[in-house]
């Protein structure tokens, strides 16, 4: 039997952790998963990915250096399990919503087929396959292709509505969302108990109006990129938001404002010149001395 082997770093603590777990199929099934999160990604590495885009310390230098080396810095390789699980929860969550959709005839988009491997288009739920004409249970939905080629850039929304003129997008919202972008929000409503300082999910969800902050400028150069480059048109996008805790769901309008995207649109621009020219771009967010994202890249070069 080949011994099976996960790499240094925070990776490995993980697994040596799972390792101690008293009961021991606990502890299997999360070296299981830390094994699968170890293999190499099929994320492409040649292409500017909107989500990392849209993020406040995008770093131009980082991805001139990842499209040319074709390889995600260091720290994007590390993972927990807590991590992965959260992963694995959103998809669940992305396959509920579109298979509701699905249904309903309301879901347009790529379609994969497991018989012939071919990839089509459809304006809603496939009867057969196009090429092949196997039933609907060889179909998967292969959600919405967003790409600028000229400009090196890939995405995926996860639905679009026809009849709607919308794509859709669909999300969780755990504590850990809004601590990290929007910790003012949750303070707010953080209050005294015997068991400590704890979160009123009730009035916390009640107030919750709209859509996080990242995900409004990812949606709107979503729709940038349907409207410019694949003649799809996205006039509003609309948001299913499910919450963790208590498992309740909302839903967000976003309409189209291509003046989110214009400077993202020009960097990514630049970022093409640059690797054209064989120049690296400065760092946008700490200048010449960089940031340790592009000083990372510039570690594994050497």
């Amino acid at each position: 039997m080949v011994p099976r082997v996960v790499k240094g770093g925070p990776r490995l603590t993980e697994y040596l952790n799972a390792a101690k777990a008293v009961e021991p199929l606990y502890g299997d099934v999360q070296k299981h998963v830390l094994e699968k999160a170890g293999k190499p990604s099929d994320r492409r590495q040649d292409i500017l990915h909107p989500s990392e885009m849209v993020k406040a310390d995008w770093c131009h230098l980082a991805a001139f250096h990842r499209l040319r080396l074709q390889v995600e810095p260091a720290e994007k390789r590390t993972t927990t399990f807590t991590r992965e699980n959260i992963f694995e929860e959103g998809h669940r969550t992305h396959s509920k919503w579109q298979a509701w959709l699905k249904e309903m005839g309301r879901l347009a988009g790529d379609w994969k087929c497991w018989y012939c491997g071919d990839v089509f288009w459809n304006d809603t739920t496939p009867a057969e396959c196009h090429t092949c004409g196997a039933p609907p249970s060889c179909l998967e939905y292969a959600e919405v292709p967003l790409n600028a080629d000229p400009l090196r850039i890939g995405g995926k929304a996860d639905g679009y509505s026809p009849e709607d003129n919308a794509l859709i997008e669909i999300k969780t919202l755990g504590l850990g969302s809004l601590r990290f972008e929007r910790p003012e929000f949750l303070e707010r409503y953080v209050v005294d108990t015997e068991h400590g300082r704890v979160p009123d999910l009730t009035r916390l969800w009640r107030d919750f109006r709209r859509p996080l902050p990242t995900a409004v400028r990812q949606t709107q150069l979503y729709m940038y990129l349907a409207n410019h480059f694949e003649d799809l048109p996205a006039e509003r996008t609309v948001f299913f938001y499910d919450f963790k805790p208590t498992q309740e769901t909302k839903s967000f309008t976003v309409n189209y404002d291509e003046s989110f995207s214009e400077p993202l649109i020009e960097a990514a621009a630049a970022i093409v010149d640059c690797l054209q020219a064989d120049t690296p771009p400065f760092c946008n967010i700490n200048g010449r001395a960089g940031c340790a994202v592009c000083l990372e890249f510039e570690e594994q070069k050497k």
